[in-house]
């Protein structure tokens, strides 16, 4: 392995200059050739980029022997096949969220990352924030005491011209899902990342302001926690004019509460709430009203800990299991909410669920 960690990048969407731009202000990586089924897209990237060699085929940029990891940039059908086959040639991996469409999939990219002794990391940056560092290590020093309730909400909008921008959008083969796997996927993660695993869950989905896709456009679920404690979860892509992400924990000993990237309440028992709210930040982009995230430093972050996994031979801080575990959240909702019934974890999963639900 050389000096600098080289990477490939395949696929030049919406999350493509997050990788791009995190990868160029690193020391110890580089960006060695890009990949895009469009041409032009291949000749802009590495232009901006400063990057050497593009290619129209993923599996030409996966045959070069000096690349030592890739970042899986493309639509989330899409995820499996290539993960697969970028373990085959030898090559660590970091996949952009949502793992795959569903727990099946994922199961299958975990075991070929293992067969083929490569690393596997899935993208979920906000657990690298400095606040969701600070509320983790609250909650594990039981600072808030036992845990009793966590509400996550995640109420966007997303127009019509938003899901005919790509023929993947909005349909159960190609997102594995709507609102909860795309909109409001990182702040699940970001919720079971600081209080936990799931026990049970009941959960229902719909399609409602938008007919020409398939799949939820709102949702919602109750569950309960190994820890004991109640949870709720509200996901929507037709709430307008749509609101910021926010989590709220209650324990015995106080309430914590996270808007976006911002601690906005720390009424926690012994601590001085000052010390700990968010003052300004950097404007990350709108993630309300339109995929406008623009900020590519939590993904360096995230980024850094893949290198540093691979270089000390140890799994990312979230590798493929942790992704798996925000899949299998949702669609734990999506199963419990075809079978009209509460479903417990370990959940067995089948591409079966995900049904169209009228308004």
């Amino acid at each position: 392995m050389s000096e600098k960690m080289r990477f490939g990048v395949i696929g030049g969407g919406m999350a493509g200059p997050l990788h791009l731009g995190a990868i160029a202000h690193m020391d110890d990586a580089e960006v060695v050739a890009f990949c895009d089924v469009v041409e032009d897209v291949c000749k802009k990237v590495c232009e901006e980029y400063g990057i050497a060699d593009y290619y129209t085929d993923y599996h030409d940029l996966l045959a070069r022997d000096d690349i030592d990891a890739v970042c899986i940039v493309t639509p989330p059908f899409l995820h499996e096949q290539m993960v697969v086959d970028a373990a085959k040639a030898g090559k660590h991996v970091m996949c952009e969220k949502p793992i795959s469409v569903d727990c099946n999939a994922a199961d299958r990219m975990i075991a070929a990352c293992e067969e083929y002794g490569v690393k596997f990391g899935v993208i979920f940056m906000y657990r690298f924030m400095p606040e969701a560092v600070l509320i983790k290590k609250a909650i594990d020093e039981g600072r808030l005491g036992k845990l009793l309730s966590v509400d996550c909400s995640g109420k966007c909008f997303r127009s019509d011209e938003y899901y005919a921008s790509g023929a993947w959008r909005g349909t159960w083969k190609g997102e594995g899902g709507g609102s909860l796997i795309s909109q409001t996927v990182h702040f699940i993660d970001l919720m079971l990342f600081l209080v936990g695993d799931v026990e049970r869950l009941y959960g229902n989905y719909m399609t409602t302001l938008h007919p020409d896709i398939e799949v939820d456009d709102v949702a919602n679920a109750v569950f309960k926690l190994k820890n004991g404690a109640l949870g709720s979860c509200i996901s929507s892509s037709a709430v307008r004019p749509g609101y910021p992400r926010h989590i709220e924990i209650h324990g015995e000993k106080g309430t914590i509460k996270i808007v976006e990237e911002k601690i906005v309440e720390w009424k926690v028992e012994g601590d001085n709430e000052a010390d700990y709210l968010t003052g300004e930040k950097e404007d990350s982009g709108d993630t309300a009203s339109g995929a406008g995230y623009t900020a590519w430093q939590l993904h360096k972050d995230q980024l850094e800990d893949f290198i540093q996994a691979i270089k000390e031979d140890r799994a990312p801080a979230v590798d493929g299991k942790e992704g798996r575990r925000t899949l299998e959240f949702i669609r734990a909702i999506y199963q419990s909410s075809d079978l009209h019934q509460e479903v417990t974890f370990p959940i067995k999963d089948d591409e079966k669920y995900g049904v169209k639900t009228a308004w």
